[in-house]
């Protein structure tokens, strides 16, 4: 009796579904998704030299500027590598009718940038 029971237990935790907690909205998600290649583009841009990623994106301010026109803040964490930090960056673009017009780039050096950067270009396989 004592097996069945442990055994059941066993069972309902191994299938129970995990909640991930978020704290973007689906709107959020949504916008950072469709603003994805002009972060993409303007980070390659910012850094000169292709290989930076981001992850952690954050929508900081949203602001309607009149008609389909409107001003958005985008907090980014850059890395090389395995996840290797190099900052945090914030990128405010303005949408117009041509598309997303970049209005400033600001950038909060990691700790280690400058390690982790010259570690990246001596590396003998370099992408």
């Amino acid at each position: 009796m004592r097996n069945i029971i442990v055994i059941t237990v066993f069972l309902l935790v191994l299938f129970v579904p995990i909640a991930e907690a978020s704290a973007q909205t689906d709107y959020e998600k949504a916008l950072i998704s469709l603003m994805f290649e002009d972060i993409h583009k303007t980070v390659d841009e910012y850094y000169g030299f292709e290989g930076v990623q981001f992850f952690d994106e954050e929508i900081l301010e949203l602001k309607m500027t009149g008609g389909l026109s409107f001003d958005v803040a985008v907090k980014i964490s850059t890395f090389i590598g395995a996840h290797n930090t190099i900052g945090t960056d914030t990128l405010k673009f303005r949408r117009e009718v041509e598309g997303l017009k970049l209005i400033s780039y600001n950038h909060i050096p990691s700790e280690h940038k400058e390690e982790i950067l010259e570690w990246y270009f001596n590396r003998s396989v370099h992408p």
